[in-house]
Order: C-alpha cells, then structure tokens, then sequence
C-alpha cells in the first residue's frame, strides 16, 4: 500500500493510503518533516512507529456500526464527537478511542500506536480541514501517549529575542496578531499549534511545523500579505507558507526551553487597542484549557502542566484588547507589546 513516513519530535510516523490523492494531500500537509515514499505494513510489536491508514469510502457506516455500544461518549466539540473503550483490568490506558466527524471517522489503538480513518467523499470537498482538524486529531492523541504534549497557541520571537505565546479559542485573533508582529519585523514560527516535551536538560517547547491559516481580509487589508505564496484555500482562510514568507524555517526547528512572555488577545468593539497585565496562574490555565487533550490521562495532565510551569516561570502574562487600530496598521501590534511590557 502506497505510504510516506516522517518524525517528528523524533517519534517516527507512516501515514499509508490506497488512494493517490490522500498520500498527495499528507505529504504536502507535513511538508516540512520531509516526507518520504515508502511501502506500508503493518508494524511490528515492538516498532515504536505511529502508523495512520486512512480508507476511502462511498458512505461512511453508520455511528453505531463504527463505535461499540461498550465505549463512552467523552466529549463532543461541533460536529466532532470522541468516544473511549475503558481500560481493562491490565491496562492503565484504555486499548480504543474513536472520533466521527460526520464525513469521517477514526479509531485509534494506543497501545500497538495505530489509527485507522474512514474518508467519505465529502471530507475531500475541504481536503486540508481533513488533514489539519479530523486526522491530526487522532495523531496528536498518540503523540500524547508517547509523552509530546499539544499547545494551541501560537509563537513569535521578538526583535530582542524573547519567546511570546499566543494563546486563546478560535477567532481569538491568534493568528492575526501573529501575521501583524510579522509584518512588524518580528519572527514567528507557529499561528496556532505547538508541542510540548522533556529531555534530560529541562522541558522544550517547538512548533509543530505547518501552513499559516491566515483570514482572507488580512490579505485586502495588508497587501503586503499578498507577496506570500498561497497553497490552499478553504471557507474563509487561505494557507500560506508562513515559514518562507517570514524567513522563519530555520528558527522553527529550535526546542525553546524558556517562554518569556504569554498573551491573550480578545477582539474588542473599541478604536484603539491596549495590554493589560495578566495573573500568570490564568494565564497557564487558559493555555492549558485550549490544548488538545489536556484532561486525559491524569499522569500526562501532571505531566503537562509541571512542564509548562517550568517553561512559564518567569513568563510576564497579558491580556491584549484587540481594537480596530490593529486592523489598521499591523506595526500597531508590535508597537503595543514592546510598550505594556516595558521592553
């Protein structure tokens, strides 16, 4: 069966499909790991590989033929729900967990690391929502299970070298602050997603490595935006290649080992923006809150959040009330956070 396999974080991945257009669309969505063509099978009990096999079909079974009446309905976000198998008695973790997402469906086997996915053809008609939202889903739940934690935020380095974070739900403007710092003459390296992990130095934070979703009012308010290569467009977003067009892509493959400053924007209904300081401990909580799956596994949640406190220890928190002025003038955003944090 036609496959690609890549790493990240070091954690080996194959990604295999029957269909052309799915191995086109997977390798193109992790384009920056390198992927490379190889022959799937099924790995061996002692591979540490994660494998994902995605299957074309013409309808999707119904919801009650793909999740067993023995698993649990664990949350339900939008049109995703996910469902869990509880652990047997040998077992600590539980053997299945299942997402649907009406156009596909996944079932993810965490101790053997392997995923399976049904594709309707309806999941095609937004091919990238497939990849970023529904598969990804179910390989940041294993990546969870080998101890490499998601982060929903985003990261910009600083004219002086500082690390700031991005954090809140979508359409918090997390993106568009990023975009503007950009166009600012700052660095970013990630609009929206990032992973956590610890070697034997301390706890590091990257990005995980991917197109920039930028809104498309951006572009018409910012022609500036317009000299970046576009590869997608989906609803009202379109994918740009954020490492290239802000000379980033070397920068994002560093492990940051210190968060130097956290940020949560909220749109606001006024003409002119301002920071205002932000209590750390809310501001690790809401970062922690907008990560995926950060509630499950009680050892992986403690886990998480002592590494992110570690990370986070001597981080200056803020709220950003993000007015129309941003909108404006992207330089507005750089010139509002050196200012409210004294830089």
């Amino acid at each position: 069966m036609p496959a690609i396999t890549l790493a990240i974080c070091g954690v080996p991945i194959s990604i295999s499909a029957r269909s052309p257009r799915l191995i086109r669309l997977f390798t193109d969505y992790f384009r920056y790991y390198s992927p490379s063509d190889a022959s799937s099978s099924a790995p061996s009990p002692e591979s540490p590989a994660l494998h994902l096999e995605l299957r074309m079909r013409n309808e999707l079974p119904s919801r009650d033929q793909l999740i067993p009446p023995t698993a649990e309905l664990f949350s339900q976000t939008g049109v995703l729900s996910m469902w869990v198998e509880k652990p047997g008695e040998q077992s600590a973790i539980p053997n299945r967990f299942y997402f649907h997402m009406k156009v596909a469906a996944f079932r993810v086997d965490i101790a053997s690391g392997q995923a399976i996915g049904l594709v309707a053809p309806e999941a095609m008609q937004y091919p990238h929502i497939l990849a970023n939202t529904y598969a990804l889903f179910a390989l940041l739940l294993m990546l969870r299970s080998k101890q490499l934690y998601h982060l929903h935020a985003a990261a910009i380095v600083s004219p002086a070298k500082e690390l700031w974070l991005v954090c809140g739900a979508q359409r918090a403007g997390k993106t568009t602050l990023t975009t503007a710092l950009g166009l600012a003459g700052w660095q970013p390296v990630s609009d929206d997603s990032l992973l956590v992990g610890k070697d034997d130095s301390s706890a590091w934070l990257t990005p995980l490595k991917k197109y920039f979703h930028v809104g498309d009012e951006l572009f018409r308010r910012w022609p500036k935006l317009n000299d970046a290569v576009q590869h997608h467009h989906y609803l009202d977003r379109t994918c740009i290649g954020g490492l290239e067009f802000f000379q980033t892509r070397e920068l994002a493959d560093t492990h940051f080992r210190k968060i130097d400053h956290i940020v949560l924007p909220q749109i606001v209904n006024e003409p002119v923006s301002r920071l205002e300081p932000l209590a750390r401990s809310e501001a690790l909580l809401r970062l922690a809150e907008q990560s995926m799956f950060f509630q499950l596994w009680r050892d992986h949640t403690v886990r998480q959040w002592q590494w992110l406190n570690e990370l986070a220890a001597s981080a200056q928190c803020h709220r950003l009330l993000s007015a129309a002025d941003l909108l404006d003038n992207p330089v507005t955003a750089a010139q509002i956070l050196q200012t409210g944090s004294g830089d």
